[in-house]
């Protein structure tokens, strides 16, 4: 249960130490941890004095648990991204990695994050609290497709409290409290991580879902692809999802209201309307997905799951899930809102070198590409 855009492996002839690491950054879906370290960050924040050490601190542990989560989602799915051509290049598929392997790191990545979370949190509940989301997320992975156990409609919902829990819970272990607008904003963010999972997070597999017996929120509501492209949506689904996004824009706009009755300043006035403005056209933009012409097409024709260009993100991604983009920046603007201004700046700084580096890395990973695609072709022209 990740939020899943493809980070395609490499395959060269570099040292197997090297190919390992680059596995490991493969399956672990880096370039979407942003997601799972903005509330470690957030909750940091919250309580003054959070060094550069304890910054990196978060972030790593927010990076750790998305390798995690991917990891036993991995191997959880295993038998299903065989059948998926969206995953013919992860490297645990095709075989270059050993199932074993991975369960190695996955055991390895809960440690760590169970072991730093009794050392550094201050108070049992906290401690307890940061191992739980650990648990729960293994649990979540473990369970989500299961065709027998359970409700996915109740995983996804849990889902996004797994995702959205750190924030308060690493406020707390730093001996502080989340606000009223904290709270509201944390929920919204838990109903963000619902509508995406149970919407791009669902339909990108549904197909290969559907093979493999596995369960998930849209193949229970009843979701069916069309052979001209796009989906059939049934009521109950569009209720469900949509009423998650509903969740995200009142929470945040909630949020917005809270602070101005407590009276704000003219940039907490900016960040919070813009937060509530975006949250509002972002589930516009989700209701025009699903009642427009073709709607998510572009993720049944498989332009979301199909193997994309080599350290490139797949093309569709702005078109279908650019409203989910949008849900996380009416989060960041809210926090932003609430966190003093030096504190905003700096969870602005990490968000945009943590893309900037996303984007540097696929330049430099299709640059690789191309390098090697000419060597082949002069060594075939040679030959």
């Amino acid at each position: 249960m990740t939020t899943d855009l493809a980070w395609t492996d490499t395959r060269s002839s570099a040292p197997p130490a090297l190919g390992g690491v680059s596995h490991y950054l493969a399956l672990s879906r880096l370039p979407v941890a942003v997601f799972t370290w903005i509330p470690y960050v957030v909750g940091g924040l919250l309580v003054p004095g959070l060094g550069v050490g304890g910054w990196l601190v978060l972030i790593g542990a927010g990076t750790l648990l998305q390798a995690f989560a991917c990891h036993v989602n991995d191997l959880t799915d295993l038998a299903s991204d065989r059948l998926n051509p969206a995953r013919l290049r992860s490297p645990l598929v095709r075989g270059a990695v050993a199932p074993a392997t991975v369960a190695g790191w996955a055991v390895t990545e809960a440690a760590v994050l169970a072991a730093a979370a009794w050392a550094l949190a201050d108070g049992t509940v906290a401690r307890a609290g940061l191992v739980g989301v650990v648990v729960l997320t293994a649990w979540l992975n473990i369970l989500q497709k299961s065709p027998e156990r359970g409700s996915p409609m109740l995983w996804d919902y849990l889902f996004g409290v797994a995702m959205a829990a750190p924030l308060p819970l690493v406020a707390l272990a730093r001996g502080g409290h989340a606000g009223l607008p904290v709270c509201l904003l944390v929920v919204g963010f838990g109903f963000h991580m619902v509508a995406t999972n149970s919407s791009v997070g669902n339909l990108k597999d549904i197909a290969t879902d559907r093979s493999a017996g596995s369960r998930t929120t849209a193949i229970a509501l009843g979701v069916r692809t069309r052979h001209e492209g796009g989906f059939h949506f049934p009521r109950r689904y569009l209720a469900f999802v949509l009423s998650a996004q509903v969740g995200v824009a009142g929470c945040t706009v909630a949020a917005a209201v809270v602070l101005g009755v407590r009276g704000w300043d003219v940039r907490q006035a900016v960040l919070a309307m813009g937060g509530a403005v975006l949250a509002l056209a972002s589930s516009a933009g989700l209701a025009r997905l699903f009642t427009g012409p073709g709607p998510f097409a572009d993720v049944s024709r498989s332009e979301l799951t199909a193997p994309s260009r080599r350290g490139q993100l797949p093309p569709g991604w702005l078109r279908n899930g650019g409203w989910s983009f949008g849900n996380t920046l009416a989060f960041l603007l809210g926090c932003a809102a609430v966190l003093p201004g030096p504190s905003a700046a700096r969870l602005a700084l990490a968000v945009a070198g943590w893309f900037a580096a996303v984007l540097a890395v696929a330049r430099l990973r299709t640059v690789r590409a191309r390098r090697d695609a000419l060597g082949t072709g002069a060594t075939g022209a040679a030959s």
